[in-house]
């Protein structure tokens, strides 16, 4: 990751990643416990305190430039160098996180490029890291965005893939779009309060917001520690950083990528199957992983039925499961945002050049890479007949796998289109 970008965990997220969301049982794992080295200072060089971070930061652009991937073209090398100012970034952000246990808050892992983790572009991810043993008050008010959960994780989301231990929906206790919410976690039961108990292995609380048309209102989220902690002594944030770094890099290279690789064909979509809450997926969410390879002059057609579901969406990654610009490329469609023709079918294309069909998922310069499709609220189970299905076509031929009515997109058109997504980062 030279320019690159860090970790969103599940799927990634303020710390935090999309994907993230459903990974395979045997992606590799690293949990808050591990993440002691240096959390005292004791590796800090008294001359240069930031020497820790970076050596880590020399160390982890090496690993991502020894891999074949990474000198396969130019678009490798920078999605390389994205990928590695993503890891920085979010190693960073967790190292201000990691020294405020006694005073938490949400962060924001917002970018327009570079999330790894398969950053979900529909939705925003903030975390906040939490101590077992303490008490605190969660509140804010609901947005009128498609879904809100908060997950309580036993592993710090930058550098492990948590178990889900826990699942709150506002939703589910009676909070509407608009209204405002609080519930506690920890300490002593609160007779006529939103209370749960705080699970013995909790590292942090996920708030995963998911927005099935980007002009829906995000939520505003507040966490504040109720108790009485004893504030940490010195902690040097260049080597937190630096062993959240290696973490990182190590989670995502050497476990998560290689065993999702293992475990999806290419061009070939399954059944959604529900997240792995044992690695952080979110419960109640179904999904579905595959990987892509396309052609110049080829186009993967993609056609799922409209569901019944709070959210349903499709989005691409590139070979470092990192989320290309989320604004430049319309890299993500939601069932709200795409066309849904006559049959009640929704028609995704996949191509690198645009085909001027309303649907296309552009590819970003990418002719290979991950796709990840998530049903969210799911109001009845999903029959046989809206499991996806994918087809590999010659882009001459597009036309003809399509409904004779699919419009004609114009550069005009794309560029509008294209425009929509462009205000986002400045309201959420």
């Amino acid at each position: 990751m030279a320019r690159l970008c860090l970790l969103s965990l599940l799927a990634l997220m303020p710390l935090t990643s999309a994907w993230a969301e459903s990974p395979p049982a045997n992606a590799e794992q690293s949990g808050a416990s591990a993440l002691v080295e240096g959390a005292d200072g004791s590796a800090t060089s008294a001359a240069d305190p930031a020497r820790p971070l970076i050596d880590a930061l020399i160390e982890v652009s090496a690993r991502l430039r020894s891999t074949p991937y990474a000198s396969s073209s130019d678009a490798a090398r920078l999605n390389t160098e994205r990928f590695l100012s993503g890891l920085f970034a979010q190693a960073w952000d967790f190292s201000n996180q990691r020294g405020q246990l006694h005073t938490p808050y949400f962060g924001r892992s917002y970018r327009i490029e570079g999330m790894p983790g398969l950053y979900n572009p529909d939705n925003v991810y903030r975390s906040a890291l939490l101590e077992p043993d303490g008490v605190y008050r969660v509140y804010g008010q609901r947005g009128t965005h498609a879904d809100l959960s908060f997950q309580i994780l036993d592993q710090y989301p930058v550098v492990g893939l948590g178990k889900n231990l826990l699942v709150i929906r506002p939703e589910e206790f009676g909070v509407k779009p608009g209204q405002s919410f609080e519930f506690y976690l920890g300490g002593s039961t609160r007779i006529g309060k939103r209370w749960f108990a705080l699970p013995r292995n909790a590292a942090a609380v996920l708030a995963r917001q998911s927005f099935g048309d980007w002009r829906e209102t995000p939520s505003n989220l507040f966490v504040e520690r109720i108790d009485q902690p004893v504030a940490a002594g010195y902690q040097n944030q260049f080597s937190i950083a630096a062993t959240a770094l290696r973490q990182a890099t190590k989670l995502w290279v050497d476990g998560y990528i290689p065993a999702i690789e293992r475990s999806t064909k290419v061009n070939e979509l399954s059944a959604p199957r529900g997240s792995d809450t044992s690695s952080g997926g979110l419960g109640g969410q179904l999904s579905v992983m595959a990987r892509y390879r396309i052609g110049r002059n080829e186009a993967l057609l993609i056609t799922v039925r409209k569901a019944n579901v709070a959210y349903q969406g499709i989005q691409l990654g590139d070979p470092w499961f990192v989320t290309p610009n989320t604004l430049m490329h319309q890299i993500s469609l939601t069932a709200k945002q795409a066309r849904i023709d006559g049959d009640g079918f929704i028609r995704f294309v996949i191509s690198l050049e645009d085909p001027g069909v309303p649907n296309w998922l552009d590819a970003a310069g990418n002719p290979e890479g991950f796709v990840f499709m998530r049903w969210q609220g799911v109001k009845a189970p999903l029959t046989a007949a809206e499991a996806p299905i994918a087809k590999l076509v010659p882009l001459a031929s597009l036309r003809a796998e399509l409904p004779a009515d699919t419009p004609v997109i114009s550069e005009a058109a794309r560029r509008s289109q294209i425009a929509e997504r462009k205000w986002v980062p400045q309201v959420r």
